[in-house]
């Protein structure tokens, strides 16, 4: 049975775990969100170094979430742009529950890591490790899209890839992640669907700069659908080229999103000539307002390898 010492209380630096059968000892605490911690913790038999991810759930909508984000872990476990779980456990608290997750550790980061890095300097990434990076990306989402029913990830953004050391993008965090589609059928249901499973549950795990239109308002007749993550992948390959998402600095204005995002009018900025315009109309296809014109992640890899062979 795994236990994780003084697990009525904090994880301190030095503190021992054992997960799967396995030795670990937490060495520091390197970041922190809404809903979990990571610790970088090292395997006492052979000092390699791991990522832990501990979640406290407290209810049990909080526990089914994270049960999914290990099911889409443990379905591609192969797959090398898919983040690989390596062990977990749960523990019961007085009040809550506590999931430890174990995960390769990537020490270049995240790709908003060496993204914050670029836009200091405006240092560009060469557009052809852009393509390669996000053809990466898209066949990670592919996976998802490709179950049945499709899994819609919902919260692609650059924090949510990491590269390895051999620079390969490898999609993490499927904590937002929900089946597909979800339909609104009449509008006693639309009401229900939106404050419990759409708007509100979108507001609190979507990242705002990169959540799809569809995710700000909804019609009755309206089929929620996993081309939400189409609109995403559109914001993430803006972010590579000009290192945020063309929704950031509304944000940071203190403006509404979701009207920006409404008016389907993107801006390129000035210096947008230093990418080809191949690649600027593949961000513009991507973030269309109507799902449907949206093209699908098939289509979208089929592109990327097209513009690929051709530089």
């Amino acid at each position: 049975m795994a236990f994780i010492s003084s697990v009525f209380g904090c994880i301190c630096s030095n503190a021992s775990l054992e997960i799967g059968n396995r030795q670990f000892r937490i060495l520091r605490k390197f970041a922190e969100g809404g809903f979990s911690q990571l610790f970088l913790i090292e395997e006492i038999k052979n000092k390699q170094k791991w990522a832990l991810k501990r979640i406290d759930c407290h209810s049990d909508i909080e526990v089914e979430r994270v049960f999914r984000e290990i099911e889409i872990h443990n379905q591609f476990t192969s797959k090398e742009n898919i983040l690989r779980l390596e062990c977990y456990v749960e523990n019961d608290l007085p009040n809550s529950c506590r999931f430890s997750l174990v995960f390769p550790f990537y020490k270049r980061g995240s790709l908003q890591d060496e993204l914050t890095l670029r836009r200091a300097e405006r240092n560009y990434i060469d557009e052809g490790r852009i393509l390669r990076l996000f053809h990466q990306i898209c066949t990670a989402v592919s996976f998802l899209h490709s179950l049945c029913p499709p899994i819609a990830h919902r919260d692609l953004k650059p924090a949510n890839v990491l590269l390895s050391e051999d620079d390969r993008a490898v999609l993490m965090d499927f904590g937002s992640s929900c089946a597909c589609p979800i339909i609104i059928e009449d509008s006693k249901q639309s009401r229900r669907q939106i404050v419990n499973e759409l708007i509100d549950e979108s507001a609190e795990l979507c990242s705002m700069a990169y959540r799809a239109p569809e995710l700000f308002f909804c019609d009755v007749g309206a089929m929620i659908t996993h081309s939400l993550d189409i609109w995403s992948l559109g914001c993430l390959l803006y972010a590579l080229c000009f290192f945020s998402s063309p929704f950031d600095e509304v944000h940071e204005r203190g403006d509404s999103i979701a009207l920006a995002v409404q008016s389907e009018k993107l801006n390129f900025p000035k210096d947008k000539q230093i990418f080809r315009k191949e690649t600027l109309q593949l961000i513009e296809q991507m973030l269309k307002v109507n799902p449907q014109n949206r093209p699908d992640i098939y289509t979208l890899l089929n592109s990327i390898t097209e513009q690929k062979m051709k530089l």
